[in-house]
């Protein structure tokens, strides 16, 4: 799917029954399920613990349409919070693309088990506009004060035509986020971002990009930079933006990017033929803090990937590496999420991949937001049409090693 264009140890009746009265009230549900992760390569399943984060419902808001649900959903540390705090952001909305969509955010404080609404609840919201693939990252500013960045692209909401890219940021919890920040590129009119922020080990924040630069017509993947803690972001400014991968017969989107160790960046991206049939994801990596300049040339991961995410766990050498996987090239029927929680001294190739979540029948699903709560335990949040829902999946490393 390219999101541009037409874009049990539990009781069942009691776990609907739950359901259904948060709903009515209006509240976000919850209700745990334990499900087998079938291994995508043949190792041994893996026991994830399922919930249900956010339940559609009444749209709230007639623009949106009547019955809604969340699409996106991203997840991040929450920076003010306690050790087991999380914030989710999702975009709310009753179709998957061309109708105006709000970006909310809910908080859990037990590990993602249950989620309640954040202070504030609606963090983007203007008429008929599309809020899409929302994105939460934490920085460390100048003397260790913490700061909330939320990302996103705008869309018409009837249309679908791009708007901008933009950037929000808040230095404290329960507060709003500042005014919006436009995201500018030096080769793009419409630079899109699908993925995190990232911070490098110099201060400076890295937003990955992908749109069709000027007298092209395939997609390219860059990153722009940010060296004012998220402030600003130009990358028309000179050394503020580089490319990571192009080609005339290729198309590469929805870059994600993180910080390895210092100087060292990796980027994971989706591909797609001239044709729009999804091809075989591919990493880009950059060292010696030299991501403005170089990027080595994008080497085939041998899996077609929608959505990538690739995130390190600090204090290990795990870089969990999640993608929603579609099950054919065109017209996909399912599109399960699998990680793969690779080793910085160990090959690709010899990486397990387990899947997490695999919604049967249904393709408009996946795009993972994750986060590690210390060095052991990961909550995964993905979106379901079929379920009307999105779902937190808390595990542990092990679980998938």
């Amino acid at each position: 799917m390219n999101r541009l264009g037409p874009r049990r140890s539990f009781s069942l009746v009691a776990g609907l029954a739950a359901i259904l009265a948060v709903v009515l009230a209006g509240l976000p549900a919850t209700a745990d399920t334990t499900t087998s992760a079938k291994a995508a390569d043949g190792m041994a399943p893996a026991a994830i613990v399922e919930s249900v984060a956010v339940p559609g419902g009444p749209c709230g808001d007639p623009i949106l349409g009547t019955t809604c649900r969340a699409y996106f959903p991203d997840l991040v540390k929450d920076p003010f919070g306690d050790t087991d705090d999380l914030l989710m952001v999702y975009r709310w909305s009753s179709a998957h693309q061309r109708m105006p969509s709000q970006l909310r955010m809910m908080r859990s404080r037990d590990g993602g088990a249950t989620w309640q609404q954040a202070t504030p609840f609606v963090v983007a919201a203007f008429e008929d506009y599309d809020y899409r693939d929302p994105s939460l990252a934490v920085i460390t500013l100048p003397g260790g004060a913490k700061r909330l960045l939320l990302s996103y692209f705008t869309a018409d909401g009837q249309t679908g035509a791009f708007v901008q890219t933009q950037v929000k940021r808040r230095d404290a919890d329960d507060v709003p986020f500042s005014a919006p920040v436009q995201v500018f590129s030096s080769t793009m009119a419409a630079p899109i971002n699908s993925a995190k922020i990232a911070q490098m080990s110099n201060g400076q924040l890295l937003i990955p990009l992908y749109g069709t630069p000027s007298g092209a017509s395939t997609h390219a993947s860059i990153v722009v930079a940010s060296t004012d803690y998220g402030v600003t972001w130009d990358g028309r400014v000179t050394g503020r933006q580089k490319t990571i991968a192009s080609s005339p017969t290729v198309h590469y989107q929805e870059p994600a990017i993180t910080q390895i160790e210092p100087g060292h960046v990796r980027a994971v991206i989706r591909t797609a033929s001239t044709s729009g049939a999804s091809t075989a994801g591919v990493q880009s990596d950059s060292y010696d803090n030299t991501y403005m300049t170089t990027w080595t040339a994008p080497t085939s991961l041998g899996v077609a990937m929608h959505g990538p995410e690739v995130e390190f766990i600090p204090g290990t050498n795990l870089v969990p590496t999640l993608w929603s996987q579609p099950n054919a090239n065109t017209s996909p029927t399912n599109r399960p999420t699998v990680i793969a929680l690779r080793r910085t001294n160990v090959l690709w190739a010899d990486t397990p991949k387990h899947v997490l979540y695999n919604p049967g029948s249904n393709w408009d699903s996946g795009y993972p937001g994750t986060a590690a709560i210390g060095t052991t335990r990961l909550v995964t949040v993905v979106y379901d049409t079929a379920r009307n829902a999105a779902i937190a999946l808390r595990y542990n490393t092990t679980d998938v090693d």
